[in-house]
């Protein structure tokens, strides 16, 4: 007994040594953040600053990899089959829980499939429209839905926390809008500033130099004050839609990787995040830096699933 219990002290202690000196070694190698949506989104803007200041700060290459499609389900499909040793982290987004309330079988398990390691930025988002559209405040839009059921379009990425935010605003003010899914924010801007599409909820940063030029006009925002860049455009709180939420960003690694790694990478982003350089030039992309936990992100995500499963269990929504 006492020659087995040894062992079984001396297994424990092994793999304790192992665990540290994975994380003491980590990185060995390039480290890949994967962006499951195109270049030039939010995502991959935030992703590139965190790439680039990881990168110093560890003494390694980090590259950003943009494997757009399906919602963000693509690229968060690849980083669930690559080894869980650190070296390959996915930056992910608020529509990350919410994807199973629109799609029935993913491909991943939310949100088992992945590690949470830190929340990274927050953003507001922005109702917008074309300039032509006959409505000038949001109050007049919902009205213009309702005289004219099905006439209007509004722009997404995918199923999400934007597509769930747009159930919201029909379910309160009753009327019914057609969805269009784009494949990127670009394209919906884009589309958008055409009059393809007659709204669409995004960063505040994109639209804004066709809001300067008076092709764009903003209607709604959400926060809970106002917007120093949007002043006189009120939040989805004054309006009555707190449930329309700003948008998070986090990062996560494969399951399985170890504590001690996924404790390390934590410790890192957050001191880059706090940093006065970050922090600057994560405003400048009209985004807040927002470092946390582990344990806070991954509250933070199982917060969003019982509310918005509940929210769409309300709306009638399930998954196709």
């Amino acid at each position: 007994m006492k020659k087995m219990l040894r062992q079984i002290g001396l297994g424990c202690l092994l793999v304790a040594s192992a665990a540290a000196a994975n994380a003491n070694t980590y990185p060995n190698g390039p480290v890949k953040i994967v962006v499951p949506y195109p270049a030039a989104s939010g995502t991959d803007a935030i992703a590139r600053i965190v790439a680039d200041e990881l990168g110093r700060k560890i003494k390694q290459p980090v590259v950003v990899e943009n494997r757009p499609g399906a919602g963000g389900l693509i690229g968060t499909r690849y980083v669930t089959t690559t080894a869980a040793n650190g070296l390959t982290l996915l930056m992910h987004t608020t529509a990350w829980p919410a994807q199973p309330i629109f799609v029935r079988n993913p491909g991943v398990s939310v949100p088992d499939a992945l590690e949470p390691i830190s929340k990274v930025a927050q953003g507001r988002l922005l109702l917008t429209a074309p300039k032509n559209l006959q409505a000038n405040t949001f109050q007049e839009l919902m009205s213009y839905a309702k005289a004219h059921p099905g006439k209007l379009n509004y722009g997404t990425t995918g199923p999400g926390d934007v597509l769930l935010s747009f159930g919201v605003m029909q379910d309160k003010y009753a009327v019914k809008m057609e969805h269009i899914q784009y494949r990127g924010s670009a394209p919906l801007l884009n589309a958008l500033v055409a009059e393809e599409v007659q709204m669409s909820l995004q960063s505040e940063f994109p639209p804004l130099p066709f809001i300067k030029e008076g092709r764009l006009k903003p209607l709604a925002i959400t926060g809970d004050g106002r917007s120093k860049v949007y002043p006189d455009t009120p939040t989805f709180t004054e309006l009555g839609l707190p449930n329309v939420r700003s948008n998070w960003m986090g990062l996560f690694a494969p399951k399985g990787t170890s504590k001690e790694v996924l404790d390390k990478i934590n410790r890192d982003v957050n001191e880059i995040l706090r940093s006065p350089e970050t922090v600057k030039r994560v405003e400048n992309l009209y985004f807040e830096a927002k470092p946390s936990t582990r344990e806070e992100l991954r509250q933070q995500i199982q917060q969003s699933i019982t509310e918005w499963t509940a929210l769409a269990s309300r709306l009638g929504i399930t998954p196709q």
